[in-house]
């Protein structure tokens, strides 16, 4: 192996390959299985897919860092449909913001940890670029050196060397999926000082690797799953020995596709519900059911929007959608409702 900080060791060995070839099967059927379904529904569906999913790679990333919250309280952070957590915990107004976060927390679901605004502001950056990666094809992060510097900047720098990737791309006859495992696993090795802890899913490195997913074979729609996987078995892959961290790399991408996969069943299944609801030639109906579909929040604001239509007209488009149980209320509040499906 090189001694470099910032190199990116290839994996060799037939001990290497027996303890990888059972997980790195389950990873790839469940991706395999949640692209072809993915391929095969309708736009509006594939599109709220994507959305969703970053919202719950997003998710993952704060709870990977201690911090538990709900996919849709991010989704209506991001739409600007709440405010500050910092200042709603100050205030003690925390349900206000993070209406089915403080839910699941009351169930026994979860307990709410509300992290400072700025880690607020790198998930919801973690969620934007894997839903530019996904939606994108133009966008090539790994088209040169620059081009990844860039990409990376925003979630703080690169920590590898552009040309150990591109050595790796170029000469490793390995699958991509174990190729991008290994370059999570080894991204951040350069930032870590002596007696630092290394984060070896730290956003970069996972990243980069969902970028390698995207560019082998047209893949990448929705993108390669990491930090949705459940939280504990994130942090138990952060635990693990350097030799042992792949087989769990693939454990999370198979657990996180499958979760995935239940996400879009359940879009298929409100989509079908839509289908039977009654309209009229001129109900604007089907367009806010599509809506529903693309965005994981919408508010009568958002529909009277998009669909060039009075407030009032939105509010009624959200109420027939509330009675045909296509959609339910998220924030719990009397004004600046918005809603999600159900």
């Amino acid at each position: 192996m090189n001694n470099e900080p910032d190199a990116i060791p290839r994996e060799t060995g037939a001990e290497a390959w027996r303890t990888l070839l059972q997980p790195l099967a389950r990873a790839q059927d469940a991706l395999a299985r949640l692209e072809a379904t993915a391929a095969a529904v309708s736009p509006d569906v594939r599109e709220g897919l994507r959305a969703r999913l970053a919202y719950r790679e997003a998710a993952g990333w704060l709870a990977h860092h201690g911090h538990w919250i709900h996919p849709v309280d991010l989704a209506l952070r991001d739409a600007g449909l709440t405010g500050s957590y910092t200042a709603a915990r100050l205030g003690a107004r925390l349900p206000s913001v993070l209406p089915v976060t403080t839910r699941d927390a009351e169930a026994g679901e979860g307990e709410a940890d509300v992290p400072e605004d700025q880690d607020v502001a790198l998930a919801l950056t973690v969620a934007r670029l894997w839903r530019r990666l996904a939606e994108l094809r133009t966008w090539q992060p790994l088209e040169s050196a620059e081009a990844l510097a860039a990409a990376l900047a925003p979630l703080g720098g690169a920590a590898g060397s552009f040309a150990a990737l591109q050595d790796l791309l170029a000469t490793a006859d390995l699958p991509p999926l174990l190729v991008a495992g290994i370059v999570v696993r080894d991204w951040s090795v350069g930032r870590a000082g002596q007696g630092e802890r290394r984060d070896r899913l730290a956003a970069p490195g996972i990243l980069v690797a969902a970028c390698i997913w995207r560019a082998q074979d047209g893949r990448g729609d929705p993108g390669l799953p990491v930090w949705s996987a459940p939280v504990q078995r994130l942090h138990r892959l952060a635990l693990q020995p350097r030799a042992l961290w792949l087989p769990g790399f693939l454990d999370c991408v198979a657990e996180a596709a499958g979760l995935a996969a239940r996400e879009l069943a359940r879009l298929r299944q409100a989509e079908a519900r839509a289908a039977t609801l009654e309209r009229t030639a001129r109900s604007r109906l089907p367009q806010a059911a599509a809506l529903a579909l693309r965005h994981p929040v919408i508010s009568a604001r958002l529909l009277a929007d998009r669909l060039r239509i009075s407030h009032r007209a939105g509010l009624d488009l959200t109420r027939q959608m509330v009675d045909a149980r296509l959609i339910r209320e998220a924030t719990g509040r009397e004004s600046w409702r918005a809603f999600v499906v159900v």
